[in-house]
């Protein structure tokens, strides 16, 4: 699989400015790593924030109703999961006002998704789970020991034609085995992503693709409260629980 390290004004040359292009090559399909997206300080300071909602406050589960509040996950293999994984999981929602200046720091990425999907740029936003779509931010923790995600492939829709992920950690710092990889046909070889991102960098590629997160440091004992392991920033627009019949990520090789 072709990884193209790229600067951020060339890549936000190639989306607006010649965007047919730029989805031919994500549907190759090729990743990019887009240098510098984000200020690195400012990364790793919400990276510091998560973990210490995580030390500081009970994990919990809630679907994706009105009523969802912000909260974290400790995702332990969960037998009923679309996806099998071990991390701990941190849930932001747009609709309420505390969380505007994570919304406004990665409105660029949202923008962007709603610029390829030709959707009005505060499309989703606003909402709340009754509307069907929402606007997501996910921080995940791999902790070394073990921390992985099943291969897995993601929904592709209007909403989400292209996946986006900002790395919060440095392999051959925070862990040296491990990490994210991706397939450009099922049965390819895997392509290991991390060794290209520093904190603050953006990972593009298809969400149709094979992906996971092979096991982060798995010689050692796991350990979530230690701040070091494979960390990752999503912001995503996804599907709520309303609606029962809505598209869920499918793990490669799962059986129903």
């Amino acid at each position: 699989m072709r990884v193209n390290e790229i600067s951020r004004q060339d890549f936000m040359d190639l989306v607006y400015s010649r965007t047919n292009e730029f989805m031919e090559r994500i549907n190759a399909p090729e990743a990019f790593v887009v240098k510098a997206f984000y200020d690195a300080r400012h990364i790793l300071q919400l990276r510091d924030a998560a973990f210490q909602t995580g030390l500081t406050s009970e994990a919990s589960w809630h679907p994706l109703h009105d009523d969802c509040p912000d909260y974290h996950r400790l995702h332990d293999n969960y037998p009923k999961a679309h996806v099998k994984q071990k991390l701990h999981a941190f849930y932001y929602h747009g609709w309420y006002p505390h969380n505007k200046e994570k919304f406004d720091f990665f409105s660029e990425v949202f923008l962007m998704k709603n610029f390829l999907a030709g959707f009005p740029e505060t499309e989703f936003l606003g909402n709340v789970p009754s509307d069907g779509f929402i606007a997501r931010i996910n921080i995940h923790h791999y902790p070394r020991g073990g921390g992985y995600q099943a291969e897995h492939i993601d929904p592709v829709g209007k909403h989400a034609q292209i996946q986006t992920l900002i790395a919060a950690s440095e392999f051959g710092k925070d862990y040296s085995k491990g990490g994210v990889f991706a397939r450009s046909d099922a049965g390819a070889e895997k392509g290991y992503l991390d060794p290209y991102m520093k904190p603050g960098d953006l990972l593009v590629m298809s969400p149709g693709i094979q992906h996971g997160v092979e096991s982060v440091d798995p010689d050692l004992p796991y350990d979530w409260r230690s701040n070091d392991g494979r960390w990752m920033i999503l912001p995503i627009i996804v599907s709520s629980d309303y609606d029962a019949k809505a598209t869920k990520p499918v793990q490669v090789g799962a059986t129903t």
